[in-house]
């Protein structure tokens, strides 16, 4: 890839970091509120929010350890090797919400599909 693309696809995945900062939270509360309410069986009910409930977790941790170095590379003289090393850290928190956006959109599918089967 070259420069260009790559500090783009960075500045990309930084300014939906500095989203999510706010937005996982939101986001992994209406998930799971959606989990518990689901119409599907109480088996499958169980396993989407246990699976739902792992995912949240994992997502808001993460969300926490890197908007701590963040704030810490706001508020102190040495940020890291480099001067995008700020964004940097903003791109990994926009993976991170992506990859939970993904997976919570197949946990949405797999529900609704177990669901709508009949049982016999």
């Amino acid at each position: 890839m070259n420069t260009p693309v790559l500090s783009g696809l960075i500045y990309l995945l930084g300014f939906i970091g500095l989203a999510s900062i706010g937005l996982l939270p939101l986001r992994s509360w209406h998930v799971l509120r959606n989990v518990f309410r689901s119409g599907a069986s109480h088996t499958l009910r169980k396993a989407l929010a246990a699976f739902a409930v792992l995912i949240a977790a994992a997502a808001l941790w993460s969300d926490v350890q890197i908007t701590t170095r963040i704030f810490k590379c706001l508020t102190e003289t040495y940020c890291g090797p480099s001067v995008a090393s700020g964004w940097t850290y903003l791109a990994t928190l926009g993976v991170v919400y992506l990859a939970f956006e993904a997976i919570i959109f197949v946990l949405r599918r797999v529900g609704r599909a177990k669901a709508l089967k009949p049982t016999v």
